[in-house]
């Protein structure tokens, strides 16, 4: 009879030892992600267009849109902490009934609420950032309750802001230290983002650039990447347009925690015209960015930040000619296409910033608005189906654009060289 319950034990412990195998196993499984396509520019949606004519946005070749808060209700410029003190309490309250009874999309389901970087703060007052905080939470809890995956973070400083991220235009560099100016920076980049996770857990931060600021490539950016002279670096961040935005990453890095993702959006990518463009940068962001962090959080930028690649309609259509910073075999490259090879360069683009990102692509547009077809040139709308459709099936783009961008800025140099 002791055998008898001995052996039965034992057949009653191999069983629960095979059900937990049969669980596990059960649990591994290889699902590839699945990319999506946000859009965002001139003609994004502030909450109550979107909310009155959701059918119509759902007609777009999108996952998701950036959404922006109204003007009453600060327009999501977190730093602008003047006007936000002039934000009333009857204008928030509006703009809370209207995105919390947002009914959910089953097209769009990957919404961003967007915030802006321009500033009229002094990143050393306690009091403007107690502002900075009070907006932030209130654009953050509208995000969490539309059901939003997170924030869309565009750093860039419009007018009539000034740029926070300018060592050189700051109003207390007489007073303070670039180093000084660092550490305060990195300080105010973990508040920032402790306040984000403490009213959404688990949020999306899509931010349209970060460390890709700093890789070779268009005149808007700095190219630090590799860093090869730590001095050389430092200097150059000093008087870089985005130099202190290091260490607001730095700092928003010091405080991440688990289930928070942090997405550089890469908006140096409108620029590529090669495959091995978007292949490159991955190593440049994930290898040679690590230059510009503190070792000891290495391991953080590796788990929790991901990339998002950029993708620029105007600029491939030729439509940023009269931008003076660039080069015009860059700018006037477009107009030199044919109108198919146009198109095929936007497919490329498409493709290879879907292909290449952990998750999501954006798309920047101005002029063009892809729901009515007005200004949006012929063949790109099916351009960009096609790329969506292909990376979903995993099916090779098909051709390379690396000779057709070469001879059209061969043709804008000699064009433009007398202008």
């Amino acid at each position: 009879m002791i055998r008898m319950k001995r052996n039965l034990n034992k057949a009653v412990l191999l069983i629960i030892i095979l059900s937990q195998v049969v669980v596990v196993s059960a649990q591994i499984v290889f699902e590839p992600p699945q990319k999506k396509l946000i859009d965002f520019g001139w003609h994004s949606p502030f909450v109550r267009e979107y909310k009155d004519n959701m059918k119509f946005y759902e007609n777009g070749p999108f996952d998701g849109l950036g959404i922006k808060l109204s003007k009453e209700a600060g327009n999501g410029n977190v730093f602008m902490v003047d006007n936000w003190a002039n934000i009333s309490k009857e204008a928030k309250d509006l703009e809370w009934e209207l995105i919390s009874s947002l009914p959910a999309s089953k097209v769009l389901t990957d919404n961003f609420l967007v915030m802006y970087g321009a500033s009229q703060m002094d990143w050393f007052s306690d009091e403007d950032w107690m502002k900075v905080s009070d907006h932030l939470k209130f654009a953050v809890q509208m995000a969490k309750a539309a059901h939003f995956k997170g924030i869309l973070w565009d750093a860039e400083p419009y007018k009539p802001g000034k740029n926070p991220w300018r060592y050189n235009e700051q109003d207390k560099t007489s007073q303070y230290s670039f180093e000084q100016y660092n550490k305060q920076v990195r300080k105010r980049g973990a508040q920032f983002m402790e306040t984000i996770q403490k009213e959404f857990p688990g949020i999306i931060i899509y931010s349209l650039r970060e460390l890709s600021d700093w890789q070779h490539g268009s005149p808007f950016s700095t190219p630090l990447l590799p860093v090869t002279d730590r001095e050389k670096a430092i200097n150059s961040l000093k008087d870089a347009w985005w130099g202190l935005h290091v260490a607001f990453y730095t700092g928003m890095l010091d405080a991440i925690e688990p289930g928070t993702v942090l997405i550089d959006g890469n908006e140096e990518a409108y620029y590529y015209t090669s495959a091995i463009d978007y292949y490159s940068i991955r190593t440049t962001l994930t290898v040679e960015a690590k230059a510009l962090v503190p070792p000891e959080l290495w391991t953080k930028h590796s788990c929790f930040s991901r990339i998002g690649h950029a993708i620029s309609a105007d600029y491939i259509a030729g439509n940023w000619l009269g931008i003076s910073a660039f080069p015009y075999r860059l700018k006037g490259q477009g107009l030199m296409m044919t109108p198919e090879d146009r198109t095929r360069w936007f497919e490329h683009n498409a493709y290879y910033a879907l292909r290449t990102s952990d998750k999501y692509a954006w798309l920047y547009t101005e002029d063009m608005n892809w729901w009515t077809g007005e200004k949006v040139p012929d063949g790109f709308r099916d351009a960009l189906v096609r790329a969506k459709k292909k990376v979903s099936l995993n099916e090779e783009l098909g051709y390379e654009i690396d000779q057709i961008t070469k001879d059209a800025q061969q043709k804008a140099e000699e064009f433009y060289k007398n202008k």
